[in-house]
């Protein structure tokens, strides 16, 4: 799948299911688990972080990309396969708030799917290949390896909205 096609999955694979939610909906969820806002606080705050380094670096010419033989072979085997490996732990810097705002979340994730958009659109093509972010699991990606992943990573927990929508269903 393209790029463009990813990124322009992305909002309707996560806002689409969430339409029909409102009030404590979006704050209840089962024991140790993720409410539905902060699955999409989670998400949001992952674009953010990458969007703004990635622009934060866009003109620079001087970057190569880092990454050990594992995290080369993990990312050509995500990435290319579509099967992202298990983390085991979601970096802090991406964990949401006990109590996210869904109108606030749904906003933030909205504005970085069209972060990524906007780089798809208006970067040039050496730039977007010359760019990076680390992935603490895969090492460097460019614009498009993140758009790629941002798409696996939603089709991931929209597996997992879908979960606790039913879980939803069943204690209502």
């Amino acid at each position: 799948m393209k790029v463009r096609r990813q990124l322009a999955a992305i909002e309707p694979m996560i806002l689409g299911l969430l339409e029909s939610i409102d009030g404590d909906a979006w704050h209840r969820t089962p024991d140790g688990r993720w409410s539905l806002a902060q699955i999409v606080s989670h998400l949001a705050i992952s674009l953010d972080v990458v969007g703004v380094v990635l622009e934060k670096r866009a003109e620079r010419t001087d970057m190569r990309r880092r990454a050990t033989p594992k995290q080369r072979l993990l990312r050509h085997l995500a990435l290319g396969m579509g099967k992202l490996p298990s983390a085991g732990r979601v970096p802090r810097a991406t964990y949401p708030e006990e109590r996210p705002d869904p109108e606030l979340v749904t906003a933030q994730f909205r504005v970085g799917v069209e972060r990524l958009r906007g780089m798809e659109k208006s970067w040039r093509a050496e730039q977007k290949e010359r760019v990076f972010a680390a992935h603490p699991i895969l090492g460097d990606l460019n614009p498009p390896e993140w758009s790629r992943f941002f798409f696996l990573h939603c089709r991931y927990w929209e597996h997992k909205i879908k979960v606790r929508q039913r879980w939803l269903r069943q204690v209502s």
